[in-house]
């Protein structure tokens, strides 16, 4: 309880510091922005000490200056905008404040509950997401060293992780239980963003709660399907409802699964950046519009070039973070940059050459990154008909399956806009059904073509379109446009993928998984702000409103099936203390191990070189170099296999970690431990269970650093 709320209050003081700086990004209408002074404080701390340590400083250093450069700019734009910040906090302000600290707090308290029920960094890739982060909390240098591919740089997406690790050197927690609590950071501040986005649309609290369960607590419609096909909350199938598109062969995770499920991977930590880049989009008298006065030709000002560099910055880091952002969050920006501009104008032109040249911009901000990395690559198929990694193929996705995953969030709008679109048609009764017929066989033909979804979402986009040129309503047109966004990111899987190393069965896997994620925020806004107007007496017919209020409700209710049975089934099958604890299973289930990592974590400082064990992913091996952040000669291969586009030198070292273990005699592996820099050899379960006994027996020369029981950590 006293490390969360230590975490909990760096933190909330992480966003006072920051709210003179959200104060000149966001309007009184977004609570000047007070809420995502949290994960702006992350980010530009981040970036500030990530360029230092590039140019020559210790990185651990380079963090306290980013951290005293972030304070002195915020005491500045508190001086200077004193007089604004100071009305509005004796004004509205206390209360906005008070009502976003809730939001955040209650995210954060509920996914820390969530999270102590199922506390193990183990599992599926949290091993590959905890070693990240404890290198990242080790590291001194920029760029940052492989952990699984000792003395290579990293070959991955790292800055999300660096994000949380700075967090974490800022608070006094240890690891195994700061990396919970980071996940626990991103969901809470996820749920607090889309709640303050939904507060700021809706202007209703009611509504701005929904928004936040809608993206980051309810689930899919398959929780209601297990819910009575189980007769009960305590069977819960974890996985199923993750896995529902295309027979298993594509991942639709939803952000709830992803919070409880606990692995830290760039396009979950991505979630509070993308719900920033959105908030700034949506809000009204915020930035965007100082970036669309430049957009329309007016005389710009500093402070209209500021704003288009927040927008830009966010979206660059965005990208940097999860590379899967790049299409959508591009795309969301252009609309929302133009929402109130004619369809075809010079204008708009503008905005897209704008949007292009942030996109520019932020290749050149993090030209470090860029110049470290290689994307992966992988060999089109015979059937595939690709430009680069982007390959075409007609997807045959069920409508059943796609309406279990999308039906909830899709229903308040498909209400809505046939709502607005019948009464701005002036359709007779006659007419309406002839329409509604049309539409039903148009899908029944599609449905038996192979591919119902195309036509369903082609029609949705377009109708979204149609109302959002119809409108001179602003909000209404924000939300219209993330409904044509969302439609055209998920119309995108059913046309296009990008191929990855996953073979032809798994084809489109990351493209659904990553496309179908962000669309469920989108829709998530949008949803809560529709069933609002369904709702609202003066917009519609009591009829739309009690079939609005009978379908929301249920829905709703389908919808939290998934959460109330997973977290009743974990309830009802816990074996362990409830705590957050991660490595607390190691204590109980490999206690020899847990006190090396230990003794490991207390004393071992820097980057020396640790051989241990490699083996297969998703399993125990690496769990030196995952459970302490020190580099070994190789982790998963098939991880590094993926990030370094199956370079040979992964399988020779598998090939030279055996030899290591096995050879009878030091001196004939003495050359290839100096040449790798081992510093530790670790003699555990694994090592004995996979190498020879009397190649383990030559270690027995070395000095003992650390010994118990069947675990010995050799010295060299």
């Amino acid at each position: 309880m006293a490390y969360l709320v230590v975490w909990w209050l760096v933190v909330e003081a992480l966003g006072l510091v920051a709210l003179p700086l959200t104060a000149q990004l966001f309007s009184e209408r977004a609570g000047h922005g007070y809420v995502f002074g949290k994960i702006v404080a992350l980010l530009l701390v981040t970036y500030i000490a990530w360029v230092l340590g590039h140019a020559g400083i210790a990185y651990g250093t380079a963090v306290g200056l980013a951290l005293a450069a972030f304070v002195a700019l915020n005491a500045v734009l508190a001086w200077v905008g004193r007089a604004q910040l100071g009305a509005w906090l004796r004004g509205p302000g206390t209360r906005t404040i008070r009502l976003h600290d809730a939001f955040w707090t209650v995210g954060f308290i509920f996914f820390a509950w969530q999270r102590a029920l199922a506390p193990e960094i183990f599992g599926a890739e949290k091993y590959m997401d905890f070693a990240f982060f404890n290198t990242l909390l080790r590291t001194d240098v920029m760029p940052p060293q492989d952990m699984w591919m000792a003395g290579k740089p990293f070959n991955y997406y790292y800055f999300g992780y660096l994000t949380f690790a700075n967090l974490a050197r800022l608070a006094p927690v240890p690891s195994h239980v700061a990396y919970n609590l980071c996940v626990v950071t991103a969901g809470g501040l996820a749920f607090a963003h889309l709640a303050a986005i939904g507060w700021m649309l809706t202007r209703r609290v009611t509504f701005a709660w929904l928004t936040a369960a809608a993206g980051m607590v309810l689930g899919n419609l398959d929780g209601a399907l297990q819910l009575v096909e189980k007769h009960g909350l305590t069977q819960f199938d974890y996985w199923r409802s993750s896995r529902v598109v295309a027979n298993g062969d594509t991942i639709n995770e939803f952000p709830y699964f992803t919070v409880i499920h606990g692995d830290l991977h760039p396009h979950f930590i991505v979630l509070p950046v993308g719900a920033l880049l959105l908030a700034l989009l949506l809000d009204p008298d915020g930035v965007a519009a100082r970036v669309r006065r430049i957009a329309g030709g007016a005389a710009t000002t500093f402070r209209d070039l500021l704003a288009y560099a927040a927008v830009g910055f966010v979206l660059s880091t965005m990208v940097v973070i999860s590379t899967w952002e790049l299409p959508v969050g591009a795309m969301m920006t252009f609309l929302l940059l133009g929402r109130d501009l004619p369809l075809l104008s010079t204008a708009r032109v503008r905005v897209g050459l704008a949007v292009v040249a942030m996109l520019v911009a932020g290749y050149v901000l993090y030209t470090p990154f860029y110049m470290h990395f290689t994307a992966p690559t992988a060999t089109p198929g015979p059937n595939d008909v690709c430009v680069g990694s982007a390959c075409l193929k007609v997807a045959r996705t069920s409508l059943a399956e796609f309406a279990i995953v999308f039906g909830a969030l899709l229903a308040p709008a498909l209400l809505l806009l046939a709502a607005r679109i019948g009464a701005s048609l002036s359709l007779t009764a006659e007419q309406r059904q002839f329409s509604v017929a049309a539409g039903l066989l148009l899908v029944a033909l599609a449905y038996l073509a192979g591919n119902a979804v195309i036509p369903v979402l082609g029609v949705f986009g377009l109708a979204a379109l149609v109302v959002t040129f119809r409108t001179t309503d602003g909000a209404e047109r924000s939300v219209m446009l993330l409904l044509v966004g969302a439609s055209v990111a998920l119309l995108a899987c059913e046309f296009v993928y990008l191929k990855d190393a996953y073979g032809d069965r798994l084809y489109r896997m990351n493209t659904v998984f990553k496309l179908y994620f962000q669309a469920w925020i989108m829709l998530a806004i949008a949803a809560p702000w529709c069933l609002a107007q369904l709702l609202d007496r003066r917009r519609t017919t009591e009829k739309v409103r009690r079939v609005a209020a009978v379908v929301g409700g249920g829905l709703l209710l389908a919808s939290c099936a998934y959460p109330l049975g997973i977290t009743a089934t974990r309830l009802t099958h816990r074996y362990a203390p409830v705590t957050l604890d991660g490595t607390e299973y190691l204590s109980r289930e490999h206690p020899d191990d847990f006190a090396a990592i230990a003794w490991m974590r207390e004393h071992v400082h820097g980057l020396p070189v640790v051989l241990e064990a490699t083996g297969n992913p998703y399993s125990y091996y690496a769990r030196f170099s995952s459970n302490t952040g020190l580099p070994t000669i190789l982790g998963w291969a098939n991880h590094e296999g993926l990030w370094r586009s199956h370079d040979t030198e992964v399988a020779q070292r598998a090939t030279q970690v055996a030899r290591m273990y096995n050879a009878p005699t030091l001196d004939e592996v003495r050359a290839l431990l100096d040449t790798f820099g081992v510093r530790y050899i670790v003699v555990g379960e694994l090592e004995r269970k996979d190498y020879q006994a009397a190649g383990l027996q030559k270690f027995q020369q070395l000095k003992v650093a650390f010994s118990r029981g069947g675990t010995t950590v050799y010295e060299r």
